[in-house]
C-alpha cells in the first residue's frame, strides 16, 4: 500500500472521512452523483480519501476507500474516467463489458455514454484522470477532421503491454505536474493532456479506431511549412497539437505523418526543439537576474530536469554551464 504520508496529491486533500454518507456526497460533488455502499457487515475499515487537482480540461485524482465498496455512478455523461490501481483490485463494469483490474496488471477507462458499476476491493487505491468529454471528442475530430457520435472504449487496459505501460508512465507525469503547482506553465499541462488522449485513442480499442487507422493522403509541403511557422511563433505559449493542425489546415493525424516524413521528427519533437532554441537564446543573452529555472519556464518547459537533459543532448552542455560560461566572459 502507498504510505499515507507518500500518497499522491497529499497537499490537495478534498475528502478525508470515515462516514459513508459524507463520502458519497462529497465525492459525488467532485465527480458526479452516485450510489456508494460498503460491502459486508462492518464499516470499521471504511476510510474515504480523495485528493485532487484541476488542470486544463482534466483533473488528476487519488482515491481510496479502505473497505470493500460498491459504486454505481450510472452514465458519467460529461467525462471519461481513467482509473489505474496502485494498490489492490477492483471489478469494473462499463456497458456490457467487465474489467477485472489490479495494481500493475489491469486498469480501466470508463466512457461517458455507457452505464458503469464498480466494486473496489478492500485496500484498493487508484490514480484517476478525469477527462472532459468535449476535450476528448474535439481532439478526435482534430485527428480525423470527421465529426462523430459518442466515443466508447473497451474498458480494460492491459498495464503489462507497451501501451499500458506508456499510459501509466504518462499518468505519473501528469500527477507530478499537478504537484508542481502554479510554477509550471499551462503549456506543459496541455501537452500532457493531449499526449494522454492521443495514447488512449490510438492505442486502445474504441469505436472510432477504424477512422484513425485509415491511411493518410500525401498533402505536400505547404501544411508542414505552416505548422513549422506556427510552432516557432507560438512555442512558448499554451499551444496544443490541435492548434498546430488548425494552423496547418489539415487533420492532425495527416499532419503528424506529413511532418515526420518531411522533417524526420514528430510534432512534439518540433515543439521541444523550438523551445530549446528559445532557451538557448535566453541563456546566451541573459539579463542580470536571469536564473536557469526562470529561463526554462519562460521557454515553455514545465519540468526543469527534463528540459536540462534535452538541452544537454541538443547543445552538448547543461543550461547552467551555458549561463556560467556567458557570464564568465
Amino acid at each position: 500500500m502507498i504510505d499515507a504520508i507518500a500518497r499522491p496529491l497529499q497537499h490537495h486533500g478534498l475528502v478525508d472521512t470515515r462516514a459513508v454518507d459524507e463520502a458519497r456526497d462529497a465525492i459525488g460533488r467532485i465527480f458526479c452523483p452516485h450510489f456508494l455502499s460498503v460491502n459486508g457487515r462492518s464499516h470499521d475499515g471504511f476510510h474515504a480519501v480523495h485528493n485532487a487537482v484541476e488542470q486544463p480540461g482534466y483533473s488528476v485524482n487519488f482515491v481510496a476507500y479502505g473497505a470493500e465498496v460498491e459504486i454505481d455512478p450510472g452514465e458519467l455523461s460529461d467525462f471519461f474516467l481513467l482509473q489505474l490501481p496502485v494498490q489492490g483490485a477492483a471489478s469494473v463494469r462499463c456497458g456490457t463489458r467487465i474489467a477485472e483490474t489490479s495494481a500493475g496488471q489491469c486498469g480501466s477507462l470508463l466512457s461517458p455514454t455507457l452505464a458503469s458499476r464498480m466494486v473496489w476491493k478492500a485496500g484498493c487505491e487508484k490514480l484517476i484522470v478525469l477527462m472532459r468529454r468535449s476535450v476528448v471528442e474535439d481532439f478526435y475530430e482534430t485527428l480525423t477532421h470527421r465529426a462523430r457520435g459518442p466515443i466508447e472504449f473497451d474498458p480494460a487496459i492491459d498495464l503489462t503491454s507497451s501501451v499500458g505501460r506508456s499510459i501509466f508512465s504518462h499518468t505519473r507525469m501528469m500527477f507530478e505536474a499537478a504537484e508542481g503547482g502554479a510554477a509550471l506553465p499551462d503549456t506543459y499541462r496541455t501537452m500532457l493532456r493531449d499526449g494522454l488522449i492521443s495514447l488512449l485513442l490510438t492505442g486502445l480499442a474504441n469505436n472510432g479506431a477504424s477512422l484513425l487507422g485509415q491511411a493518410s493522403s500525401d498533402v505536400g509541403s505547404a501544411p508542414v511549412r505552416k505548422a513549422e511557422d506556427y510552432i516557432r511563433a507560438h512555442a512558448i505559449e499554451n499551444i496544443s497539437m490541435a492548434d498546430i493542425a488548425e494552423a496547418a489546415g489539415i487533420p492532425l493525424r495527416t499532419l503528424q505523418e506529413a511532418y515526420r516524413k518531411a522533417l524526420g521528427r514528430t510534432l512534439s519533437d518540433g515543439v521541444q526543439l523550438a523551445r530549446l532554441e528559445t532557451l538557448r537564446r535566453l541563456l546566451l543573452k541573459p539579463s542580470a537576474t536571469l536564473s536557469v529555472a526562470d529561463a526554462v519556464l519562460a521557454s515553455g518547459f514545465g519540468h526543469l530536469g527534463r528540459a536540462a537533459s534535452a538541452y544537454r543532448e541538443a547543445f552538448g552542455e547543461s543550461p547552467s554551464e551555458t549561463l556560467r560560461r556567458v557570464r564568465g566572459r
